[in-house]
């Protein structure tokens, strides 16, 4: 099913990293201001000046001074008119330099004031804050003053200054804001609020801002800088708790499996099965810590565990972003205990009779939310994939890469939903993937890449404001070469194919790409028009035709586990 683009629905497009230096805004401000008066002033005086001796002159020569007086009028009247479009500038620019300093003054206080534009309206999910965290409403307005004094000692270089002289504040804070995450997360499970993506972005970023923040924490994180996790404490990014959730996965995974029996304990690497059948095996650093007879057991044990791959499947044309996402929803052999990846490649012969060879990668999203499953696509790699750390799934996808025959000189696209997402941004991210592999695009659909995408190749990441994985690293994807486009248009039920809940749902998300790429190559709108440039860049860089032979070659993966 394709739903029809409609021109009266919210889609943004935004390309390139965006700031406003409002300081720049004041200054054009001053010095418009300055050449109006230098300027335009003198010239209306010596033109009046000029006005006055033709008047007259026109007792002595009537005929000749009609003329002039005319011509000067005219350009009084058209000096007026430039002065009346200075004018006009002048206060749109003094209107967006303030707009834009109230706008940063107020993302601290939008919850200050209930029913302004700014502030939290009444309803639902007003109430529920209040029924769900009674102490925000004494802490309200506190937290208001709190998020202004944090915002102030971010940009000083000391955010951990509030939380020292303010820890009682600091921790009723920190409460509310996790409430406020908390409700954000009900209304997508709900389905009850279209904008509930954009605001678990920013109450969790809030939230780990408030982590980020504390002494004890940033004191735990920059003692495990050596084992990978970020020291990215000064921002809203979930990375350095990520980081350290990462590096204790598993270790619950184990104490789980041999205290209780519960789960598939711990990891020591990962077997790729291609279609051919063949199988590959990446053993992790985890595995020289065990007897080699053992860990050759529980090699073979995992082996015989996994599924053969899916055949190969044929298409013909140029493979868009939607199609390539389609083909993620299209795959259906991964689940908790095995997961899957797909290899697209694309065969083109040019007019000339040469053959050129892409690829595209595509990673499925994550299909368990428990750790330590013998699936890599679990919730385990969920942490790692944010942390920006290395995962068996990171290992698998370069297994199925290689096994694929995917040449150093070939084009290669890294595509993912949801968690598969996280780990094409990290893979096109990766020196070491550079330098074997030409990466020429990342498309995600659903994903929070804002803190391991990469800066220099081409990202289209496709986003809903209802959904709130996006914005699980607390940050917005922006930067010089992403492309992020936004649907607004969000619809509370989920997607008759897909049980994941309503604006996360992969065939939703394939519609919604699919109708807005219609759009934008039939529009003239600038933010549609970005989109369209971004998809034929992928598309060239590709080499993607209508006559090009695309062969989808499936890979079955699973983790080598104690049980």
């Amino acid at each position: 099913m394709t739903v029809a683009f409609d021109p009266k629905r919210h889609v943004s497009v935004s390309s390139g990293s965006f700031h406003v230096d409002v300081n720049e805004l004041c200054a054009a401000h001053t010095l418009i201001t300055y050449e109006e008066t230098l300027s335009i002033g003198p010239a209306r005086l010596a033109l009046s000046a000029a006005l006055s001796e033709a008047d007259l002159a026109s007792i002595f020569a009537p005929e000749t001074a009609a003329g002039l007086i005319s011509a000067i009028s005219a350009a009084i009247s058209a000096l007026d008119s430039l002065q009346s479009s200075v004018d006009d500038l002048r206060w749109k620019l003094q209107d967006a330099a303030l707009t834009y300093a109230d706008a940063n003054a107020a993302a601290s206080l939008w919850e200050a004031v209930p029913g302004s534009p700014m502030g939290a309206q009444l309803s639902w999910r007003s109430l529920g804050a209040f029924v769900l965290c009674p102490s925000g409403a004494l802490v309200t307005g506190g937290a208001a003053l709190y998020h202004g004094a944090q915002d102030a000692s971010v940009r000083a270089r000391v955010p951990w200054l509030p939380a020292i002289h303010m820890p009682g504040l600091s921790s009723l804070v920190a409460e509310k804001d996790l409430c406020d995450t908390a409700i954000d997360g009900i209304a997508f499970a709900l389905h009850g609020d279209e904008e509930s993506g954009a605001l678990f972005q920013r109450d969790l970023g809030r939230f780990a801002l408030d982590v980020n923040s504390m002494p004890a924490f940033r004191g735990l994180a920059q003692s495990l800088a050596g084992h990978g996790v970020s020291q990215d404490l000064n921002s809203t990014s979930t990375q350095p708790a990520s980081g350290i959730a990462a590096l204790a996965a598993p270790w619950v995974a184990a104490g789980l499996y041999n205290r209780f029996g519960s789960g598939h304990g711990a990891s020591y690497g990962v077997a790729v099965r291609g279609p051919d059948g063949n199988t590959r095996v990446h053993h992790s650093e985890a595995a020289a810590h065990i007897p080699s007879g053992t860990l050759d057991a529980r090699t073979r044990s995992a082996l015989a565990a996994m599924p053969e791959a899916a055949p190969d499947t044929h298409y013909e044309g140029v493979t868009t972003s939607a199609d390539t996402i389609e083909h993620i929803v299209d795959m259906h052999g991964g689940n908790a205990d095995n997961g899957e990846i797909a290899i697209e490649e694309h065969v083109t012969v040019g007019e000339d009779g040469t053959m050129t060879r892409s690829w595209t990668v595509d990673i499925r999203g994550t299909q368990s939310f428990a750790i330590g499953q013998s699936g890599p696509q679990d919730m385990t790699t969920n942490l790692q994939g944010v942390a920006g750390m290395a995962s068996d799934q990171l290992d698998a996808v370069m297994e199925a890469m290689d096994a694929a025959g995917i040449s150093p000189k070939e084009a290669v696209e890294f595509a993912g939903h949801s968690q598969g997402g996280i780990m094409a941004a990290q893979l096109a991210a990766d020196p070491a993937v550079r330098a074997r592999y030409n990466v020429v695009s990342v498309v995600t659909a659903g994903s929070p890449t804002a803190t391991v995408a990469p800066s220099d190749v081409p990202v289209l990441s496709y986003e809903n404001s209802g959904d709130i994985v996006p914005g699980l690293d607390g940050n917005a994807t922006r930067g010089d070469n992403v492309t992020t486009v936004r649907f607004h248009d969000y619809e509370a039920a989920a997607h008759p194919e897909d049980p994941v809940p309503s604006s996360h749902s992969a065939p939703l998300y394939v519609d919604e790409i699919r109708s807005t790429l219609d759009a934008a190559r039939a529009s003239s709108d600038p933010g549609l028009s970005a989109l369209a440039a971004a998809e034929a860049r992928r598309t060239q860089a590709l080499g993607l035709t209508p006559g090009t032979q695309t062969t989808i070659h499936h890979y079955q993966t699973r983790r080598i586990t104690q049980g």
